[in-house]
């Protein structure tokens, strides 16, 4: 799936693509996300709802994330049945137990 290897590249909307975008910089440059991140969403067809949501929602999942590789957490034998594009993205550089 084009959407898990890059989303830049996939056959996508560019407002689902600017939600991407956002989302990929809280993950990895936080503290430069400003009011210009924002205003790009709304620019794009986000409202101030949803634009809270996709950051409420980036960041949970980053914090989980955070939380399992703090603990070492790894992903069980029985996700091994999903497709290895979506484990990939899953396993966030960790082995299957």
């Amino acid at each position: 799936m084009a959407i898990a290897r890059d989303y830049r590249q996939a056959d996508i909307d560019a407002k689902d693509k600017a939600m991407l975008a956002y989302a990929e910089k809280i993950t990895v440059r936080q503290s430069d996300v400003s009011e210009r991140d924002v205003a790009a969403l709304r620019d794009a067809g986000w409202n101030e709802v949803e634009i809270l949501d996709i950051a409420t929602l980036t960041a949970y999942r980053n914090f989980i994330t955070r939380i399992a590789d703090a603990l070492g957490v790894q992903l069980s034998e029985d996700l091994a049945s999903l497709r290895k594009d979506y484990l990939d993205t899953l396993m966030v550089g960790k082995k299957l137990l």
